[in-house]
């Protein structure tokens, strides 16, 4: 599979998977994850966000505890990429105003 493919079959944009996968530069984020999990229904979530148990799933999936931990463990990361995306504004706006201040714009 290319990385074309694999970004088209998981619904990223193909530099995502570049940067993730390939360069090692990002880390993946809740929509890559997610949309891994939901496209490889054989991999095991918890394997995927903890490292932890069988990469492939078996019998009828993960047990009860190990789906709450996954549960509790995806809104932590959906809360984490919230809070990055608020700080990545707010640095924005800071650099505009110090950008404007400093031309003497202000």
């Amino acid at each position: 599979m290319t990385i074309a493919s694999f970004a088209r079959k998981i619904g990223v944009g193909d530099q995502t998977v570049r940067s993730v996968c390939v360069l090692k530069r990002n880390k993946p984020g809740f929509e890559f994850l997610s949309n891994l999990i939901q496209t490889f229904e054989w991999i095991n979530p918890v394997w995927l966000l903890t490292g932890k148990g069988d990469m492939l799933m078996s019998g009828n999936g993960c047990e009860s505890g190990e789906v709450d931990s996954v549960a509790e463990l995806v809104k932590y990361l959906r809360e984490k990429d919230e809070k990055i995306e608020r700080l990545i504004e707010e640095k924005t706006t800071w650099k505009l105003k110090y950008e404007m201040s400093s031309s003497g714009n202000i």
